[in-house]
């Protein structure tokens, strides 16, 4: 039975695009690494007044606290009807170990991973052309010659969308991704990421059905 997918792909592969679809289209709850911290420091959580302080002094946030936090948001609704869309993590070899020794070893065999595959050239192509709301964050490409978003915000280009950056992001996800990859090979199905939002959805219902999962009546 799947009860968890874990949603790999470079920047720019279309993992926010294909999160919003399942929301749309199937039982799922989507639980995003930044979305979680987030919540804990709103919440102001003993976990999240953690967060918060290492936020402010620059510092990274530890495994150690993303583990505590992925595994109690997953606890909370594990026996429910929901599929668990994980968007972020596990990022390391360490993490994804770390995922399948939670709530005693049980969830191994709940999870199953769908990685995104985009040509390393479309990516950049997709990225250096992004613009990005400053009121709501939608995103856009600049060749669609918008002015602003449909919400009215303001349309920004970020700094790490520039190709030297993307590039050097491309390979640090290479680096970090690759050993995780590997560690799932029996649990993971390749979806190409290439052609229109319409081509991607078509041959995600197609894995997600391989998995057992239904789309939503």
């Amino acid at each position: 039975m799947t009860k968890i997918i874990i949603l790999l792909g470079a920047p720019g592969a279309g993992k926010g695009t294909v999160a919003q679809y399942l929301q749309n289209n199937y039982a799922v709850r989507h639980f995003s690494t930044g979305n979680l911290l987030r919540n804990e420091v709103e919440r102001e959580t003993e976990i999240g007044l953690k967060v918060k302080e290492l936020m402010g002094s620059g510092a990274l946030v530890g495994d150690d606290i993303v583990n505590a936090i992925v595994e109690r948001n997953i606890e909370a609704v594990l026996e429910g009807d929901s599929i668990i869309i994980l968007d972020g993590y596990p990022r390391t070899e360490p993490q994804a170990k770390e995922l399948d020794r939670m709530l005693n070893g049980t969830l191994r065999n709940l999870i199953r991973v769908l990685s995104l595959d985009v040509d390393a050239e479309e990516v950049v192509a997709r990225i250096s052309h992004r613009v990005v709301c400053e009121k709501c964050g939608n995103t856009y490409s600049d060749l669609e010659g918008r002015k602003q978003c449909v919400c009215g915000g303001v349309l920004v280009k970020r700094k790490d969308d520039e190709e030297s950056v993307v590039r050097n992001r491309l390979e640090e996800y290479r680096k970090s991704t690759m050993p995780v990859i590997d560690y799932y090979r029996d649990r993971i199905a390749v979806v190409s990421g290439m052609g229109t939002p319409m081509d991607v959805a078509a041959r995600v219902d197609d894995t997600l059905q391989q998995f057992g999962i239904e789309k939503r009546r």
